[in-house]
């Protein structure tokens, strides 16, 4: 019955004993069960699958919504590394390039595809990078053709799901950072230059001002190497021009801008204003020079004004020597005119009585030869004897023969007075106007007249005249000039010496020498024997204004005054004055 309801047929072989049937149809109630819970199982399990189906789905879309992020992400970071200036490259342990980004890429010159699997070492290599300097993990490189500088710094890249570590490197163009670098650099160094160029230049000028101050000379100055010849700058050929041949001239504190204008015509080129003028841009270009040429320039003026100021000073004292000289020969000059007044009157009747006593002693010397002619011719013996003998007594025969020789002297001696007076009206007149022809050799043998009372006690005069030419002088003038060196050198003598007065003429000039066997001056204050009121005399014994006057008078005759001497020896004084004509 079962095998029918299986539908299985039944052979004699295949007969099986009942447990056996009931065995296999616990079997087949077993599979039906197992199959009817399949069955059951495959509909839940289908319903499953569908609903991971279903999940697969939603997660696949999510998935690819995360690709696509992730791709947009991997893109805007290729854009952001391709918009970065600098260079990057990403290499593998072995410096081959595995990505690089486009500025890297526009650097070489390459497409992206040719770059990948190169060695970056070698593309430095090829474009002339040449490594300059090493500090840390960047290198600072140079490319000589462009002349373009770069820093390479790198990085290790390391990543635990990568099969091989590699190196991010990043190339930065510094080259304007460098140019300001250098041109920083530069520019400290100048501003280093110039401050200590300031600082060297403030000491200078410190220096110059402290030297003006304790020593008061006004004549130092800054050196300036800068400062050229202007003629050669400008290349000019005006050889009239007054700066042209010499050095470094200065010409706006001579002739230029500081004197007000100057002389235009003496100029080769003249500006109105020194800044217009190549040669003084180029000495006040540098700060510390220009610093130094205004110091220059106050200096100058310092100088100029200080001259000025000097001259003054020396004219106001020449002018009060003068006064001085001309009250005192002005009281001499009345002196002596009202001594020679009243000496040449009685001189005068001296002289004229002296003649006349001369002519009246001539006479009686004739009559008393007369009588005593008479006597021994016609009286007697006895009175003969009596003439004779009183003759003897009075000494008429001695008078008689001394009183012309006495007469003679007298008014040679007379004479004498009259000409040293006429000598002392003709000296004290040193103020006169009148400029005429005379003979040194005359002057000096007047001036000698009129001082020999200094001198005869203690000197011994030697005078060694040369032939002179006369010239056209002052002759009451020298005389002083003379008059002041004599009495000079009679005073340095002392007790007893000699005085030499030479003169001679050579080349268009008259020489005066005048030396003494004196006590010598010393070497030190020969130099200021000139001044006013310098005087090496004891107190008393002099006013300081002798050899200045002396000097005054020469320098007026357009001569020169010389001196040499050497102390315990004597002096020499030399007058030079130029031999001039008449017109």
């Amino acid at each position: 019955m079962m095998d029918v309801q299986l539908g299985v047929p039944v052979s004699g072989d295949e007969k099986k004993t009942k447990e056996q049937l009931i065995a296999e149809l616990n079997d087949l109630r077993l599979q039906v069960d197992r199959l009817k819970i399949s069955e059951s199982n495959f509909k839940k399990a289908e319903k499953e699958i569908l609903q991971a189906q279903e999940l697969l789905i939603r997660e696949h879309r999510k998935l690819d919504n995360a690709f696509r992020l992730v791709e947009n992400a991997k893109r805007e970071w290729e854009r952001t590394m391709d918009c970065v200036g600098d260079m990057i490259i990403l290499t593998d342990k072995n410096g081959i390039i595995r990505r690089c980004n486009r500025s890297f890429a526009k650097f070489t010159g390459m497409p992206y595809q040719m770059i990948i699997q190169k060695d970056w070492e070698e593309f430095l290599r090829e474009n002339n990078m040449e490594v300059r300097t090493r500090y840390g993990k960047s290198t600072e490189v140079f490319q000589r053709s462009t002349g373009r500088w770069f820093e390479i710094n790198t990085y290790p890249y390391t990543d635990s799901h990568l099969k091989s570590p590699g190196t991010v490197i990043t190339i930065h163009d510094n080259t304007e950072l460098k140019v300001v670098a250098e041109e920083l650099m530069n520019s400290n160094r100048v501003i280093n230059e110039n401050r200590e160029k300031l600082r060297s230049g403030l000491r200078e000028i410190t220096a110059l001002i402290q030297n003006v101050t304790k020593q008061i000379d006004y004549g130092v100055r800054f050196f300036n190497p800068n400062l050229d010849k202007c003629y050669e700058v400008r290349n000019c050929k005006r050889t009239k021009c007054v700066c042209f041949g010499k050095g470094a001239v200065r010409c706006w504190q001579t002739e230029g801008t500081l004197c007000r204008g100057g002389r235009r015509e003496s100029f080769a080129d003249k500006y109105e204003v020194c800044s217009a003028c190549v040669v003084f841009k180029k000495a006040t270009s540098d700060p510390v020079y220009q610093i130094g040429e205004h110091f220059n320039n106050m200096m100058h003026v310092l100088e100029m004004k200080n001259r000025e100021l000097e001259d003054a000073y020396a004219e106001l004292k020449s002018t009060q020597t003068r006064i001085l000289q001309q009250e005192k020969m002005a009281s001499i000059g009345q002196l002596a005119a009202g001594v020679a007044h009243e000496i040449n009157n009685p001189m005068g009747f001296i002289s004229s009585n002296l003649a006349t006593l001369g002519k009246y002693a001539a006479r009686l010397a004739g009559f008393i030869r007369e009588l005593t002619g008479i006597a021994e011719e016609f009286g007697g013996q006895e009175q003969l004897a009596a003439v004779r003998e009183h003759k003897k007594q009075w000494k008429i025969d001695y008078i008689l023969d001394d009183i012309e020789p006495l007469i003679d002297e007298s008014l040679e001696g007379a004479e004498r007075v009259k000409t040293i007076v006429q000598n002392l009206k003709t000296f004290s007149r040193i103020d006169e106007a009148d400029c005429k022809p005379a003979d040194i050799n005359d002057c000096i043998e007047g001036t000698l007249s009129i001082v020999w009372n200094e001198l005869k006690y203690n000197a011994s005069v030697r005078k060694d005249y040369g032939e002179l030419p006369l010239t056209m002088c002052h002759p009451q003038q020298l005389n002083q000039v003379f008059m002041n060196l004599l009495v000079n050198a009679g005073q340095a003598i002392g007790s007893h010496g000699d005085i030499v007065i030479k003169t001679w003429s050579r080349e268009g000039s008259i020489y005066v020498s005048i030396s003494d066997t004196g006590s010598g001056i010393p070497e030190d204050k020969l130099s200021k024997i000139f001044e006013p009121f310098y005087t090496t005399k004891e107190v008393g014994k002099g006013t300081g204004l002798g050899l200045s006057i002396t000097y005054e008078i020469v320098k007026k005759h357009n001569g020169e005054i010389m001196v040499e001497s050497e102390p315990g020896k004597g002096t020499t004084f030399t007058v030079k004055v130029p031999v001039v004509e008449a017109s």
